[in-house]
């Protein structure tokens, strides 16, 4: 905890400035303010990647994503911190690495790199895919969400639980009591895992207004992509961004969106990704 702490003040306070303003939608603001800071040319490049995902430049991405993955400069700064993040921007250099066709030159780059990752297991895996092109580019580019007609619960069973969900006061009580509340969001992910995709859509519909959780949106995308609905999908994603709260202090975006192969239907429109970015998406700012 202690070396998590110092991480994040290690962080220039005019730095923690632009990942706020990028967060709130205002990004070439933001991305001004990097030149006022020195140093921290990583964590920079970390910020900078996550954007270029969104604007599907895949080049400059790839370009960012490499110097933070191997710059040593402020590798000791967020090397305590970036625990699964950063396992979702090896799965967006193996998705950069299909749309630039340049697939010998990341298996160069990860051979230059496997010193400083050889005890991670998610490099290893990377190593796999990138060795694999064919088979890849359809597991990251063909996936889609499967309608699933039946469930294992029905969804009247969900609606009865739905009508016990308390209060947040009351909630906030419950959880000092070491009791995890019953929650809106909880049910939602239960109707996506237990019951029919169309009675998932109908739950979720109805308790849009009640969510908190940015995942509850995530998962409604990928239904209504299942349904061939991919407006209300998109919508869904916009929720999810306001909703988003970002869990390093120097991540601008959600590219966990990209991470996810059976949202590429609708991340695939470059149009579409870019808007996202205007959104004001951090729940605190």
């Amino acid at each position: 905890m202690l070396q998590y702490d110092v991480a994040m003040t290690a962080i220039p306070a005019k730095l923690h400035e632009a990942f706020e303003k990028i967060r709130l939608g205002k990004v070439e603001e933001g991305t001004r303010l990097f030149d006022r800071v020195e140093g921290c040319d990583a964590i920079k490049s970390a910020a900078l990647a996550e954007l270029s995902y969104f604007r599907h430049d895949w080049k400059r991405g790839m370009q960012f994503l490499r110097d933070f993955l191997a710059s040593p400069e402020d590798w000791e700064t967020v090397r305590y911190i970036i625990g699964g993040y950063k396992e979702s921007h090896f799965t967006l250099f193996v998705l950069c690495t299909c749309f630039l066709d340049s697939w010998k030159e990341s298996r160069s780059y990860l051979q230059q790199i496997k010193k400083q990752y050889d005890y991670y297991k998610p490099y290893h895996q990377v190593v796999s895919l990138i060795s694999d092109p064919e088979n890849t580019k359809r597991r990251l580019l063909e996936s889609r969400p499967k309608l699933k007609e039946n469930g294992t619960v029905d969804l009247e069973a969900l609606e009865h639980k739905a009508g016990k969900v308390v209060p947040e006061h009351r909630s906030k009580r419950i959880a000092r009591r070491w009791r995890e509340p019953l929650s809106f969001d909880a049910l939602i992910h239960e109707a996506y895992v237990k019951i029919s995709t169309t009675d998932h859509i109908a739950f979720y519909e109805r308790y849009t207004d009640r969510l908190e959780k940015a995942e509850s949106h995530q998962e409604a995308a990928k239904s209504y992509i299942a349904l061939e609905n991919e407006q209300e999908a998109k919508e869904a994603l916009r929720r999810y961004m306001r909703c988003w709260q970002f869990k390093e202090p120097y991540q601008v975006a959600p590219i966990v969106l990209f991470a996810d192969n059976e949202l590429w239907a609708i991340m695939s429109d470059q149009r579409f990704t870019e808007s996202l970015l205007v959104i004001p998406h951090n729940r605190e700012s």
